[in-house]
């Protein structure tokens, strides 16, 4: 017959006829959770250990909570208002990176569970960005279940975090800096490409330009919103990335000149659509312009377009089965070494241009940080450090004045 020993805060007994010891507790939420082994103090020590949780008020409750309905609770729950639209809309895109470990209960996965799935995605190519992410999310909703009493400690703490590597930074030199701005001289478009040559903004913050947040008379820009693609919204406006994000620039005065001729082409067509808002570049019937559509039908074409015309080629007026793509690959092979290419860069890379164009000129590094409305001045020397001058020789010398007297 067991021997058993009650208590007010649960019982221990030895079960005789399995020949086992075992504990059974009844937890503040009613439910009744047991410990058994053969091993007398391993049940002494859990029984120990539940008792002083529950005084704690730390137990947590047995869940069948699963990984997956975890990520997706707090990404709807506890993410989606406070991010912004397309930050929502990766983090649903991330959870399908975590599908081995859906079914997993929280209460049941491990680091080795979470470091496998890292390695696993390694394995298959995906960049250490996104794997990053990935362990972001899972992270962030596991300090979520912490919280919410799920459980104790997050295991996601316990792994090697996915390292970035920082690929080198890509600039336009001043000599593809100018192929660009005289080949797009006679397009729609040219204000926006010295807009952004000469403000480092970016693409989604020069699409959502309106006439209002342009001072031709000061030659400033006032950056208050950016204009976004979403995959459920469409085309959305949203405040700017950071709170410094909100900025004013001065802009030079070839720039300003560039835009009020602009504006009277601008005013002309506007005229056919009266009920449009004043975004200052949009498509041909005065709509908001998606970046997708500007890179591909301006800023793609636009380095096509240099190339050919470093080569003085004229291509043909392209058939529906023949892009333009495919008669630059075919000049390129004709002419081999005597063709000259223009390597296509990110349209990203002008407002790297803008920043080291002026770090390499020694404008102080806070005021360049402002200008690109950085969140900390820490976030544009992680980023430009390399494009720094090195003043090692006038260290010396000013600490040798200093103190060397």
């Amino acid at each position: 017959m067991a021997n058993k020993r009650a208590n007010g805060e649960g019982s221990f007994y030895y079960d005789e006829k399995k020949e086992l010891y075992r504990a059974m507790l009844v937890t503040p939420a009613g439910k009744r959770i047991t410990k058994a082994s053969k091993n007398e103090d391993v049940v002494k020590d859990w029984l120990n250990e539940q008792r002083l949780l529950i005084g704690r008020n730390q137990h947590i409750e047995p869940s069948t909570l699963l990984l997956h309905d975890l990520l997706v609770s707090w990404v709807e729950i506890y993410a989606k208002s406070k991010v912004r639209q397309r930050t929502y809309e990766r983090y649903t895109s991330l959870i399908n990176h975590v599908e081995p470990l859906w079914n997993m209960p929280v209460q049941k996965l491990t680091p080795d569970n979470i470091q496998g799935l890292y390695n696993d995605l390694q394995e298959e190519g995906f960049s250490g960005e996104t794997r990053k992410k990935v362990h972001n999310l899972i992270r962030s909703a596991l300090d979520r279940a912490i919280i919410n009493r799920y459980i104790q400690t997050n295991p996601a703490n316990l792994v090697d975090t996915p390292k970035v590597a920082r690929d080198e930074i890509q600039v336009f030199t001043s000599r593809e800096v100018d192929l660009l701005l005289t080949q797009a001289k006679s397009n729609r478009f040219y204000p926006i490409l010295l807009l952004a040559f000469t403000s480092g903004m970016r693409l989604g913050e020069l699409l959502g330009i309106r006439w209002q947040d342009i001072n031709l008379t000061t030659n400033e820009v006032h950056v208050r919103q950016t204009l976004q693609s979403t995959n459920k919204k469409g085309i959305i406006f949203e405040p700017p990335k950071t709170k410094n994000s909100k900025r004013r620039i001065t802009i030079p005065l070839q720039t300003t000149e560039a835009l009020k001729e602009y504006e009277k082409l601008w005013n002309e067509s506007r005229e056919n659509y009266p009920g449009e808002d004043d975004l200052v570049f949009v498509t041909n019937k005065h709509s908001p312009l998606s970046p997708q559509n500007f890179l591909r039908r301006f800023w793609n074409r636009l380095q096509m377009d240099v190339e050919f015309a470093m080569n003085d080629f004229i291509p043909k007026p392209m058939s529906v089965k023949k892009k333009l793509e495919t008669i630059l690959e075919e000049c390129r092979e004709d002419k081999e070494k005597k063709w000259k290419r223009f390597t296509p860069k990110n349209f990203h890379v002008i407002r790297h241009t803008y920043a080291t164009t002026l770090l390499a000129a020694n404008v102080p590094i806070t005021d360049v940080s402002r200008a690109l409305g950085h969140a900390r001045v820490s976030t544009t020397l992680d980023i430009y450090s390399h494009a720094i001058p090195e003043n090692s020789k006038l260290i010396a010398d000013k600490i040798a004045n200093a103190l060397l007297k």
